[in-house]
């Protein structure tokens, strides 16, 4: 029960409380491009949530060896790209040769794959000390605070554009970098982090 806990209370936090994405803006290029393409949406937010669980609970094993072999920050960063990687390759072979992927969709598996917030998720997993389950539960988390982000920077690209009262000048990008701003800030707060210094 207390692994099945920890999972979703880690999962809970890094969505609404420390949402990577518009907290810290990991992953927000990424999420920008897929809220202006809807069709694309679905399919990279469950590639991103894919890649953050398995390389999650890989690094987790990682961390557990780490530790007792006492490796260096920059070890395990390197650890950590490498398994990325190794995930990567896994799926991006077995995609072409199981499935006959085309070109376009190993490109977007790539995007989804080596984006920061998915290169994050480990070594955040490790400086917070989460147990396997929390790691794994950060992951799953990780991947649904990049479907909410994604959802809200579409949404509010819908209101600005139907909005006729912004000047002209704030039309477009300047108005979704300010509205983008607005949510960071609300997430910003959830996470005690000091803004200024």
């Amino acid at each position: 029960m207390k692994i099945i806990t920890d999972l979703f209370l880690t999962a809970f936090y890094t969505v609404f409380v420390q949402n990577l994405v518009l907290s810290s803006g990991l992953g927000m290029s990424e999420a920008f491009r897929v809220s202006a393409k809807p069709g694309t949406f679905g399919r990279i937010a469950v590639m991103i949530s894919g890649f953050s669980v398995v390389t999650s609970a890989l690094c987790a094993a990682v961390n557990i060896y780490a530790v007792e072999a006492e490796l260096s920050y920059a070890v395990r960063a390197a650890v950590y790209g490498i398994v990325l990687a190794a995930v990567y390759a896994v799926v991006a072979i077995t995609a072409r040769l199981v499935f006959k992927a085309s070109d376009k969709f190993l490109g977007t598996l790539g995007i989804a794959a080596f984006n920061t917030l998915v290169f994050a998720i480990p070594h955040i997993n490790n400086s917070a000390a989460y147990s396997f389950a929390g790691s794994i539960g950060s992951g799953l988390g990780a991947g649904v605070a990049f479907i909410l982000a994604a959802a809200l920077i579409n949404k509010g690209s819908q209101l600005i554009a139907e909005n006729e009262e912004i000047p002209d000048a704030f039309k477009g990008t300047p108005a979704m970098f300010f509205y983008v701003a607005l949510i960071s800030l609300a997430f910003a707060g959830f996470t005690d982090t000091n803004l200024f210094g």
